[in-house]
């Protein structure tokens, strides 16, 4: 059914016109949405599905038991990279649904990243790596959903700590501006590659080393991403150089910015 656009009109039927086919907008937006993170969804799922079948069918055909045992291991880590996909889809998928349910109440900014880099600083220890903190002596109050915000920055913390190895650094910061606060979480770790810069927020894209292939759904900032824009935020990845003024030299690291308003 065509809505007649009668939004020229100053009168109630004119606010009643733009009102109508604002909402029909945002809903074809939000079908058009839907059906494009349905066939992501697929593809992501057919990845780990081929490689299953190929392996079992495989297993039917080999008689040593150190092939067997390979195989064996190709399936379980397939079926792990399955049930990491299924529930980061799920909780993908609801997020915008709870974004809008929850009741956003005020907190301490900076009590909440205080808890989160006591105990994953004890993570990022273990594995060799330096922890540090600089944030702010006074309080920054904020008001929206503290368990979805503690959500990105675990998120872009444990990123950077799994891209670090033994004597890296990782250093979460807070600075407080007029009407808006910045977290940094940067690290020493390989950088993010040029090509991934633009991309590494789009879902199910990932861009790890070989040996963590699969562990990761590519869901963690696209799902960051979303729950900082919900909160009228902005969050940014970029390389640290050693100068920026050469774009080419080689990255010192990695740092990720969220700003959200005060």
């Amino acid at each position: 059914i065509r809505i007649p656009d009668l939004s020229a009109r100053p009168d109630e039927i004119g606010r009643l016109s733009r009102a109508l086919r604002g909402m029909v907008k945002a809903l074809y937006s939000r079908i058009d949405s839907n059906e494009q993170f349905a066939a992501d969804v697929a593809h992501e799922i057919k990845n780990p599905l081929a490689s299953l079948q190929s392996a079992v069918g495989t297993l039917r055909m080999v008689h040593r038991d150190d092939q067997r045992e390979k195989l064996m291991e190709v399936i379980e880590h397939d079926v792990r990279r399955l049930d990491r996909l299924v529930s980061d889809i799920s909780n993908a998928s609801r997020l915008d649904a709870e974004l809008v349910k929850e009741e956003e109440e005020d907190f301490d900014l900076l009590a909440m990243l205080g808890n989160l880099n006591q105990y994953l600083g004890e993570d990022a220890r273990a594995k060799g790596i330096d922890y540090i903190t600089d944030l702010p002596a006074q309080p920054i109050q904020l008001q929206g959903l503290e368990a979805r915000l503690a959500q990105v920055f675990v998120n872009l913390i444990t990123n950077a700590i799994s891209f670090c190895e033994e004597g890296d650094a990782i250093r979460v910061w807070a600075r407080r501006r007029a009407n808006r606060v910045l977290i940094v979480v940067e690290d020493t770790g390989p950088g993010i590659p040029d090509q991934a810069l633009s991309k590494i927020f789009k879902r199910f894209y990932s861009q790890r080393p070989v040996e963590h292939f699969g562990n990761n759904s590519g869901l963690g900032l696209a799902i960051s991403k979303q729950i900082v824009e919900a909160h009228g935020g902005v969050v940014w990845a970029e390389n640290i150089r050693p100068t920026e003024a050469d774009v080419t030299s080689e990255p010192l690291g990695a740092r990720f910015v969220v700003g959200l308003p005060v």
